[in-house]
C-alpha cells in the first residue's frame, strides 16, 4: 500500500530527535568540510524525499529565507547528529572580526578555522580536566573552575578577545555549563569568581564589583573595559 502525502511526511517527522543544547562549543559545519548540501543529501537518503520538498508540504519556508531558521532546524532533527548544519555562532563571528576583521575570504579561512579549532581542542581540554557540562550539572565548583579555565585560555591564546570579556566567552557558547540550555549560565557564576575572571581578562580593575539585589553580581559592570 502506497503511503499518502501526509503518511510520508508524519512519517519523517517520526523519525526527529531533539537536538541538544547546553553541551558546550560546537565548530560551524563549513571548518569541518561540510556544506548545507551534505545536510539535504543526508536527509534525502534518510527519508526517500527532499529537504526542499519536505519543507514545503509542511509549509516551511526554504532555508536561507526569512523564518528559514525554524526550517533549518527542521531539516537538522531529521538527520543523525553527525549530518546536521551548525552555523557560525555569533559569538565565534564576532570573535573572527577582532581578529581577522569583517571580510571572510578565503585567503583568511585558515586563521578562522584556526580559531574554531582553538575552541574545540579548548573544549575537549575543559571536559576532559573537568567533565562534560552534563556530568558536572550538580558540581558548582567544578562549573566555576572549567568555566575560569576556558576563559583565562582563551584570553592567553587571543588577548585581542578579552576586550569581550565574559559576554563573548558566553556568546561563544562556553557560557552554557551551569545545568542545561540556558544562556544564562555564565550570570549564575558566584562574585568572587567573575571578579577573578573579569581582572584576568583586563577588564575590570582590581577592585568588587557591587552586588545587585540578591546578591548576583551585575554582568553589565564585568564586561565594561577598564575606564568606561
Amino acid at each position: 500500500m502506497v503511503d499518502t502525502l501526509l503518511e510520508k511526511i508524519n512519517k519523517i517527522k517520526s523519525m526527529e530527535t531533539p537536538i541538544k543544547s547546553g553541551e558546550g562549543f560546537k565548530p560551524a559545519s563549513v571548518y569541518k568540510g561540510k556544506t548545507m548540501m551534505d545536510t539535504f543529501d543526508a536527509f534525502n537518503k534518510k527519508t526517500g524525499m527532499g529537504a526542499a520538498e519536505y519543507l514545503m508540504n509542511r509549509g516551511l519556508p526554504l532555508v536561507g529565507k526569512a523564518g528559514g531558521e525554524k526550517s533549518l532546524e527542521a531539516i537538522n532533527k531529521v538527520v543523525d547528529e553527525a549530518d546536521r548544519f551548525e552555523k557560525i555562532n555569533p559569538g565565534v563571528r564576532r570573535a573572527e572580526e577582532m581578529i581577522v576583521g569583517p571580510a571572510k575570504t578565503m585567503k583568511n579561512k585558515p586563521v578562522r578555522k584556526a580559531i574554531t579549532d582553538f575552541f574545540v581542542s579548548m573544549q575537549n581540554k575543559a571536559d576532559d580536566m573537568f567533565g562534560a557540562a552534563g556530568d558536572i550539572a550538580g558540581d558548582i565548583a567544578k562549573q566555576e573552575d572549567k568555566l575560569n579555565f576556558i576563559t583565562k585560555e582563551i584570553a592567553k591564546k587571543f588577548p585581542k578577545l578579552a576586550i569581550g570579556g565574559l559576554d563573548l566567552i558566553k556568546k561563544i557558547g562556553f557560557g552554557m555549563l551551569f545545568g542545561g540550555p540556558s544562556t544564562m549560565g555564565a550570570d549564575l557564576i558566584p562574585e568572587s569568581v567573575l571578579n577573578d575572571m573579569a581582572e584576568d581578562l583586563g577588564v575590570k580593575e582590581k577592585k568588587q564589583i557591587s552586588l545587585a539585589g540578591g546578591g548576583m553580581a551585575n554582568m553589565d559592570d564585568i564586561i565594561k573595559p577598564i575606564g568606561v
